[in-house]
């Protein structure tokens, strides 16, 4: 069974309001930016480890759609930490926080 988890959601923001509400969350998540696009539409993304998680590796890609943006969200385990049973159900959950929280940034 694959840890890898993704969404995707649609927001009626233009791709650069919406990549700029995805940045902002991952600052105030503390993530560690890896890469990102010159135009900020892609980035790859490292979270930091709590307590009960290790860190997770993560991309956003926001593309433009017909009235807004799509948002698409992939969180899994960094390559470096033990894989573990129920990474797959907790990166599923974690991915759907992370979508709710740029959602509301939107507004």
């Amino acid at each position: 069974m694959s840890a890898e988890a993704t969404t995707t959601f649609h927001s009626n923001a233009d791709a650069a309001t919406t990549a700029a509400a995805v940045q902002r969350v991952l600052a105030d998540n503390k993530a560690k930016i890896l890469h990102e696009s010159p135009d900020g539409t892609q980035i790859d993304f490292q979270t930091r480890k709590t307590m009960l998680n290790w860190e997770l590796l993560g991309r956003a890609i926001t593309t433009p759609a017909e009235s807004g943006s799509d948002v698409q969200l992939t969180l899994n385990v960094h390559h470096n930490r033990p894989p573990a049973l129920l990474d797959g159900k907790k990166n599923k959950k974690a991915v759907e926080k992370l979508a709710g929280q740029i959602q509301a940034a939107i507004g």
